[in-house]
């Protein structure tokens, strides 16, 4: 169950997860240099910039069940939401890039399955900050497919 305080992790800590969000960025710059710009994709700048605002001022300090925690939990889940959405309807993917892009989904969700698993468990566990490392990886090839 929750705890409202870190435990010590045997490997891995949780600012390990500002470095992965801190991927983010990457995306952003990408963008923001892009002369291929236009509504939508402004949109989901702004929303990959506020996921990696809010997930930096949470993992500084992953306290659960925080106002930070709820309002980088919806970010992301609203991100998660307009990315599918973009590609899926707006982008031109081959069939090879859509099924890669559809693997990727996959395994997103199977990690993200994990993480809560292991949050459940014991909040800032091991695998509950690989998994959502790897959520952060994932987030990062999305925000590239969409950007480049």
């Amino acid at each position: 169950m929750h705890t409202d305080h870190v435990v010590e992790c045997k490997y891995l800590k949780p600012y390990y997860l500002c470095i992965t969000s801190g991927l983010f960025s990457i995306s952003i710059i990408i963008y923001l240099f892009s002369n291929n710009k236009n509504f939508e994709k402004n949109v989901l700048a702004f929303f990959c910039f506020l996921c990696l605002l809010f997930s930096q001022l949470f993992w500084c300090n992953p306290v659960c069940d925080s106002f930070i925690h709820k309002i980088d939990a919806r970010i992301a889940k609203i991100n998660a939401f307009l990315f599918i959405v973009y590609i899926l309807f707006y982008k031109n993917l081959s069939s090879i890039v859509l099924f890669l892009y559809i693997l990727l989904g996959c395994l997103t969700l199977f990690a993200f399955y994990r993480s809560d698993y292991y949050s459940r468990q014991e909040w800032c566990c091991d695998g509950h900050i690989f998994n959502h490392g790897l959520l952060h990886i994932a987030g990062f090839f999305v925000f590239l497919c969409v950007f480049l």
